[in-house]
């Protein structure tokens, strides 16, 4: 079995070294024919000098998308380098992407939403990073806009930074989490990712119906020891006029979905636990907590709503810290944070909840 997955390894790296493309832009595609075209033909615009491969995947769309890809592709000059898998039954983004990861042709990989769009120059800029610092990551800066292209402010401004090389060791690492302030966008597009790096580490999306995109760079960050920020627009990502929150305005909300959410970050707190001999070990500790508890303020502002109801030991659950309390009174940057997260995790039940609710009201979370 070892012999195996050596001997898969190895074809792996072959195909990769051989390739003829460069790139991989791959698009998973799923009842958009209102964005498609513009999303298919930005990748295909690109003024990029080498080889780029697009890699559609059919995610069993039931509308007119695919006759439009397929026009496209027999009508445009580069259309000869859009290759199709059709999936038989629509399984979802992270499977889609996973076909991706598996079927890609190029030394390096953008993954893009069919309704976002990228810059005529993205691959140009990104390519360029990659190759000159051998790169395992180059990160794109991302304009968010309204379907008509309008920019939209949603409050992110981590979606454009300076321009940053992070080669050394845990420098890329360290700078994600150098407090527990968001400074690194956890998307997956809109990043060139070495397509090596990712098959030697293993990476793929964990199967959710959501943040998929979270826990995938929750799994890659402390593996890059090569990392570029640029702050180049290179990306386009479409808020569309349905584009809710997932709880707003509804009259239901089944408990399972907040348990998928709870299971969701609790796994990205729990990553914590393999990261102890990182510099940034104590504030990812406390970036983590505060990403729960900002996971529970959504849940608990619609709690009337809830059925079957979302227990104060749920809560409670949710809350309990990664790191033990002998380490964190041992904690030289974010001690007290952790410490009162900590404490939360470990009260009685109808106190943790209490808590949990007061703060989210002082910070005007419900």
């Amino acid at each position: 079995m070892e012999n195996s997955k050596e001997i898969t390894t190895l074809a792996q790296k072959f195909k990769i070294m051989n390739s003829n493309f460069n790139i991989t832009i791959g698009i998973p595609i799923y009842n958009v024919e209102k964005y498609i075209k513009k999303s298919l033909l930005s990748a295909l615009n690109q003024d990029f000098d080498g080889k780029i491969e697009i890699l559609i995947i059919n995610d069993s769309t039931q509308d007119n998308s695919m006759t439009i890809v397929n026009s496209i592709a027999n009508s445009h000059p580069n259309g000869k380098n859009i290759r199709i898998l059709n999936q038989p039954e629509n399984k979802g983004l992270s499977i889609a992407r996973n076909t991706i990861i598996d079927n890609c042709q190029g030394e390096y990989l953008l993954f893009m939403d069919s309704d976002d769009y990228i810059s005529n120059d993205c691959i140009s800029i990104l390519y360029k990073e990659a190759i000159s610092h051998n790169a395992d990551v180059v990160y794109g800066a991302i304009k968010t806009v309204d379907e008509n292209g309008a920019p939209l402010d949603i409050g992110q401004e981590y979606l454009i930074q300076e321009y940053k090389v992070l080669c050394k060791k845990d420098e890329f690492g360290s700078y994600v989490f150098r407090d527990m302030h968001q400074y690194v966008r956890d998307y997956a597009t809109n990043t060139l990712f070495n397509v090596s790096f990712i098959k030697k580490n293993n990476f793929y999306f964990k199967s959710v119906r959501f943040y998929e995109d979270v826990m995938f760079s929750a799994d890659i960050v402390p593996l890059v020891s090569r990392g570029v920020i640029v702050p180049n627009v290179t990306y386009y990502y479409v808020i569309r006029s349905n584009s809710l929150s997932n709880y707003q305005g509804r009259e239901k909300i089944n408990l399972e979905e907040i348990k998928q959410f709870i299971n969701i970050f609790t796994y990205i707190k729990n990553k914590n636990k393999f990261l102890k001999d990182k510099p940034y070990y104590e504030a990812r500790c406390a970036r983590s907590m505060v990403q729960m508890l900002f996971i529970l303020s959504g849940a608990l502002k619609n709690r009337k709503v809830i059925t079957p109801p979302l227990s104060n030991r749920m809560i409670k659950d949710a809350m309990k810290h990664p790191a033990s309390l002998l380490e964190i009174v041992r904690f030289k940057k974010h001690c007290l944070v952790n410490l009162l997260f900590y404490v939360i995790g470990i009260l009685p039940s109808w106190l943790s909840a209490a808590i949990v609710i007061g703060i989210a009201k002082k910070k005007k979370l419900i």
